[in-house]
């Protein structure tokens, strides 16, 4: 079976109901999407909102309940786990609070130590319970809580003596981001997270309740700024939206933090914060190093590294930023804590993002829009049983989107966020990863109350038990029907030769080989009922059921609310109902259970969950409508159990009351923020009537060449305020007044914006296309800018024109300056920085006019669309202008803000990212007619500092080494070599700096560098391109060979072909006469397990789907489709003859409108030759996914010319020479 490419989306059900735990040893999830042999298995089942599992040393297996239960298991095939303990009474389970973190001594259990990490069920200062896991308006704020981290002591399976809480803290006003998780380290710290505790809806910065600002904050450093509170001083630190560690015998920070001087307790155990909620983190394999993943607002998920938790602490930004910008509800508030940050106090990045509008893998399944999420693990470095690509992987999951994801190693072993692989596409309401017993995958499902596995079969994967038992109850006799038709093998050897074996009674006898059948149960009383399917390898796969004869089920009925009825944030909504039963007529209230969940959606038809409130043992009550976003709604469940267990569950969903609110401003055009978005006037929005709003109004604003500033909001309220969803619609109007603002940066450069004539370019169409792609360009004059002269230009597709080379394609647009990065350049202008897609619709051209000295280089941009609204286009150009000027222009711009930059920054920025003049950012302010003018100083530009200049060559060889990064130290410039190996980094300051090349196949120079004043300093460094076993690679021009004498049959995606080589082979001191060749771009020695479709670092271990001893001149995710081919060709005479295998016009996976050509060369003097042809400016093409070099056959040497960097040009190649 090829392997799966794509991920299918399961449902979220997320299940509150207990029911009798199972262990499935072995049992199949059959909705999971996974990579060729994996199967995703169910170990346990039948718990009640399982959040949390940890393995002992011993064979125990661990499992929190959100409820406040830990289990116990003996093992992984224990049938039934023990109760270790209850603290149901002090959990506050409500909403998403609850029991959630778990953790053992290192060395349990000769440490009999167990901590858990709960939501307690009073606020601070009070003894729990208070509100008995029932508070009618939690998500109103009327609920405050705490938190609290406690020791238990395990005597066997269970706890003895009392808990010991070390710590209580974390006030949470709102039901949501709640606590976190815990961790121990390397280092044996104990690592506790948790979330800010502030309201999920709106901007809350401690002004909201009645009365306000329940957790005592000082103004403007309550709600989620108290992620904030370790920069405060003034009162007593919080412990909201951080990471602790700890010394887990007392609770108290370590001596070795960073802030183990602060004279405030809690203060001295933050090691990281500006965190929303940090719900599940991990500890990277043999570090200390934290990973956590905080759930975000309504744009950007994040995982967060905290390279080296002695150091710092470390702030994340929250709320002041979510992902890498700036949020724009708490911008839009003032809030001193936040503008403090924006004026540079320092906050880090995260290591990667996703957005919520947006795939984490383009083309697979897995949903966008809602997202949490909701659980990390880093697969072992060595010794676990999945295949070696993963070894050092990160998995990482996202509750709402029932997605797990695996980032693949990259240089240096750390998860490159560019190599990421969909994992697990069909998972089930995953709420925590943990890597278990063999190096396997476990995750806790939230929506199916399970413990499940993931587990790789190298070879034959075992059948999926799978049938249908019609009816599972009644009256005896009780005639069933018994169908395993869906029972299923992922082998297509084993296409209807599965073999089945009913034992209807479980007594061990086989009561039918058949793929149907019936049998009657004579008798009353509870059966199990087994199928056992067999494939033609033996494998085996079983499946239960519980029949029941002699009992019918119950039948549940809901009464109120009927299906018709509506609701306002802040109602009371009444439930009740009954139930009957044929054997036991009318059940007691006793025998009934409610549950209350909210449907949170990001549209109609794409919702995930969170369970409000339960109730057992009763027949009715009434909740408080819930205060939340539109669009959403309520759904009441109720299950009714007979005496027999047998259950019926009944549901009805109830819908909200919504109002159309509409906001504009005047001027019109301007920008307003509502709740956690940005959007330009005018605009309205749908919400639930009563629902809590809050408004800003940013100011100032820039419109043209006008400035504006706030006057004044038409409700009379503060620039950020809160409004209550009236039950009629309603216009907001924000009035500001405007001046003139000057336009110009610290170098010099003014800007003058207005009426522009748009200049088309017809004269050349390049051939850039794609999504993430650029090109090189010459131009036609020496362009002098920011003081430094440039002959080429690098064209982005995404509205950038840089003067140096590119790090990747700068698909993610921010504000300027900034230093240079992947995927972000400087020496650069920005007519329109987006995300943006030059299809088959649009282009982008060039065209010079004009005479010496008064010539214009026009590139423009015609018809591209962006990437998240296909729907939207625009077209723009950059004029360069022989005498410095330089002018933007944009035209077919609509009303949609998009179009008009909302999300696009223009401006342009010096080399070094230390000057910009910035124009505008996140401003829908353009118009179609209109332009803006840079202008360059007159007269001697100003001091910029120093200039570093240099050339990374290869050693021995001398030949240039293109797309080698440059960092030095101290500071945070970077540089790219270009295609000659130079480099250049201007405006640097006088000092010493460590110098660092290193070369796209990782490998490292260091040198030294001294600038004194503004003058300027030349290091050039030699890079070893050589492997211990004494091969050498040469970069270079290189003539590309084409092969026209044979045509392989050898086509399709993840197919490899046996060849017969003309001449012996002597790779890596051994002798081959036979290769195999993969469409994949590899080339190998030995015969594979299966197709290398999945690239990764050389040297590795052999493992499926991935050889050793091979020749990787292009390995990546490939297609040998109708229109390309793989060819041979033998050329010369002997001994001078050379072998070439050339794979023509293959087609990209990841993305089929690019297509690259490439050749191996092998000579018959030991020679191994790669080179490339037919590459553009898509980053694909060039290299940007890929792996180049050779290996040898164990996977212990290897030389990688390049991994995952874009270096690769038409004309150019690599020639491996052996040693002598």
């Amino acid at each position: 079976m090829s392997r799966s490419k794509s991920a299918l989306r399961s449902a979220l059900v997320a299940s509150l109901i207990a029911a009798v735990i199972t262990p499935i040893a072995g049992s199949e999830a059959a909705t999971a999407a996974l990579p060729t042999g994996f199967q995703e298995q169910v170990v346990f089942s039948g718990l009640s909102q399982p959040t949390n599992i940890e393995f002992a040393p011993d064979g125990r297996i661990f499992v929190a309940e959100k409820g406040g239960k830990i289990k116990v298991f003996d093992n992984l095939a224990d049938p039934t786990p023990d109760v270790f303990a209850d603290l149901s009474v002090a959990v506050h389970n409500q909403w998403d609070r609850g029991l959630l973190g778990l953790a053992l001594a290192p060395n349990f259990p000769t440490d009999p130590s167990v901590y858990v990490l709960y939501t307690y069920d009073a606020k601070l200062g009070q003894t729990a319970p208070v509100y008995n896991d029932v508070c009618a308006d939690a998500n109103g704020g009327a609920c405050v809580v705490s938190a609290r981290l406690s020791r238990l002591t395990a005597a066997g399976n269970q706890m003895t003596g009392t808990e010991q809480p070390l710590i209580s803290d974390w006030c949470q006003q709102y039901p949501s981001h709640s606590i976190g998780d815990l961790k121990f380290g390397a280092d044996g710290a104990l690592y506790v997270s948790g979330g800010d505790g502030a309201s999920f809806n709106v901007v809350d910065y401690g002004q909201l309740g009645s009365p306000a600002n329940p957790c005592g904050d000082p103004a403007n450093e309550g709600g989620a700024l108290r992620s904030q509170d370790v920069l405060t001083t003034a009162d007593p630190t919080g412990l909201n939206g951080s990471i602790l560690r700890l010394d887990p015998n007392t609770g108290a920070a370590l001596p070795t933090n960073p802030l183990a001087a602060s004279a405030d307790a809690n203060a001295r155990r933050i090691v990281a914060h500006g965190l929303r909620n940090p719900f599940r983190m991990t500890v990277r394999p043999g570090t200390n190093e934290i990973w956590a993943g905080d759930v975000g607002w309504n744009t950007w998920e994040e995982i967060d590294r905290v390279v080296t938790p002695t150091t710092g602490p470390t702030n994340f930004g929250w709320p002041c930023y979510e992902g890498n910008a700036r949020q724009s509800g708490y911008d839009s508030a003032d809030r001193p804590l936040c503008e403090n940050l924006y004026a540079g106090a320092g906050q880090s990045a995260p290591y990667y993002t996703y957005n919520h509008g947006a795939k984490v893998v383009a083309g697979e399944s897995c949903p966008s829009g809602g997202s949490s999420i909701s659980g990390l693990a880093f697969a072992p470095t060595t010794g676990g049983s999945y295949p070696a690509g993963y070894a050092g992987a990160l998995f990482f999951s996202d509750y709402s989107r029932n997605c797990i994801w695996a980032m693949m190693p990259g240089a240096g072993g750390l998860p490159d966020p560019a190599n990421i692989i969909t994992f697990d596409g069909g998972a089930s309401g995953p709420a925590d990863l943990q890597m278990g017993p063999g190096g396997e995958l476990y995750y806790v499902s939230l929506g199916s109350n399970q413990i499940r596995r993931i587990r790789y079969y190298p070879n034959n994967q075992p059948p999926v038990a799978a049938f249908t038992a019609t009816p599972t109850s009644g009256s005896s006799p009780l005639a069933v029907s018994f169908n395993a038709g869906t029972s299923s093998d992922a082998d297509p050897a084993d296409a209807g030769l599965l073999k089945y074996a009913w034992d209807f009674t479980n007594d061990g006898t086989t009561d039918s080989t058949a793929v149907t059948a019936n049998f009657t149960y004579a008798t009353a009383g509870t059966y199990t009922a087994k199928l056992t399917v067999t494939d033609t390898a033996g494998a085996t796969n079983s499946k239960t059921v519980t029949i029941t004869a002699g009992n019918d089920a119950p039948t549940a009925f809901i009464d109120t609310p009927a299906a018709t009825a509506t609701w306002a944030a802040g109602d009371t909504i009444a439930f009740s109902g009954h139930a009957t039963d044929p054997q036991q007529g009318a059940l007691p209230a006793s025998a009934l259970s409610w549950q209350v969940i909210l449907h949170h959606c990001i549209t109609p038809d794409n919702c995930h969950e969170h369970p409000m409130n339960t109730f057992t043992g009763v027949a009715g009550g009434s909740i408080t409508a819930p205060d939340h976003e539109y669009p959403s709604y309520v759904e009441f469940k109720l299950t009714a159990t007979d005496s027999g267990g047998l259950t019926s569950t009944s549901s009805i969903s109830v819908q909200p009351k919504t109002v159309n609110l509409a906001f504009t401003s005047s001027p019109a055009g301007l920008q307003l923020t509502v709740g956690s978005a940005t959007k330009t006037t005018p605009f309205s929005l749908t919400v639930i009537q009563g629902s809590t709003n809050s408004v800003s109004a940013p100011t100032p604003q820039s419109q043209g060449s006008t400035s504006y500033s706030f006057t004044s909001w038409s409700d009379a309220g503060a620039q950020t305020h809160v409004i209550t969803a009236p039950a009629t619609a309603t216009t907001y109007t924000a009035t500001y007044t405007g001046s003139a603002p000057a336009c110009g940066d610290a170098y010099g450069y003014t800007c003058s914006a207005g009426p522009r004539t748009f200049v088309p370019a017809d004269q050349t169409v390049l051939t850039l296309k794609g999504d993430d792609a650029f090109q090189q360009v010459a131009l036609p004059f020496p362009m002098v800018f920011y003081g430094q002269t440039y002959s080429s230009a690098w064209i982005d597709t995404n509205g950038v024109l840089s003067f140096t080379a590119p790090n990747g394609s700068s698909w993610n647009h921010g504000a300027i300056p900034s230093a240079p990065a992947a995927n972000k350049p400087n020496a650069s202008v920005y007519p329109f920085w987006s995300d943006l897609d030059v299809d088959a619709s649009a282009s982008v051209r060039t065209q010079l006019s004009g005479s010496a000295p008064d010539r214009q280089f026009v590139v423009e941009w015609r018809n591209v669309r962006f990437w998240d609204n296909a729907n939207a286009r625009v077209s723009f150009e950059t004029v360069l202008s022989e005498n410095g000027d330089v002018a933007v222009a944009w035209k077919d711009i609509d009303t949609l803000a998009t179009e008009q930059g909302s999300a696009s920054t223009v401006g342009i920025e010096n080399a070094a990212g230390t000057v910009a003049l910035q124009y505008s950012l996140n401003q829908p302010t353009l118009r179609s007619g209109n332009g803006v003018l840079f202008h360059p100083p007159s007269g001697p530009p100003p001091p910029t500092g120093g200039t570093l200049t240099g050339k990374v060559s290869a050693s021995g060889s001398g030949a240039a080494l293109p797309g080698t990064r440059i960092a030095l130290s101290p500071g945070t410039a970077t540089a790219v070599t270009g295609a000659d190996g130079t480099y250049r980094i201007d405006g640097l300051a006088a000092g010493t700096y460590a110098v660092t090349a290193t070369a796209p196949g990782g490998q490292v120079a260091t040198g030294n560098a001294v600038l004194t004043g503004s003058g300027g300093a030349t290091l050039n460094l030699g890079v070893p391109l050589q492997d211990s076993f004494g091969y050498t690679a040469t970069p270079g021009a290189r003539s590309f060979i084409r092969a026209d004498q044979t045509v392989l049959s050898l086509t399709g995606d993840d197919y490899y072909q046996q060849v017969t080589l003309p001449f012996p082979v002597k790779f890596y001191g051994t002798t081959y006469t036979t290769a195999w060749v993969d469409t994949n771009g590899v080339v190998t020695f030995v015969q594979p397990t299966g197709s290398a479709w999945n690239h990764s670092a050389i040297p590795s271990a052999a493992a499926s789907n991935k050889a050793n001893a091979a020749i990787y001149p292009f390995w990546e995710d490939l297609n040998i489709d109708a229109s390309a081919s793989v060819r041979t060709a033998v050329t010369g005479s002997a001994p001078n003859r050379q072998f070439v295998i050339e794979w023509r016009n293959a087609q990209f996976f990841e993305d089929t409108t690019a297509r690259a050509s490439f050749e191996v060369v092998f000579s018959e003097n030991g020679d191994i030759a790669v080179a490339w042809a037919d590459v553009d400016g898509t980053t694909f093409e060039q290299g940007s996914s890929a792996t180049i070099g050779i290996e040898n056959a164990s996977g212990t040497v290897a030389l990688q010319y390049s991994l995952n960097q874009p270096v690769i040009r038409n004309g150019t190649g690599v020639l491996f020479h052996p040693p002598a």
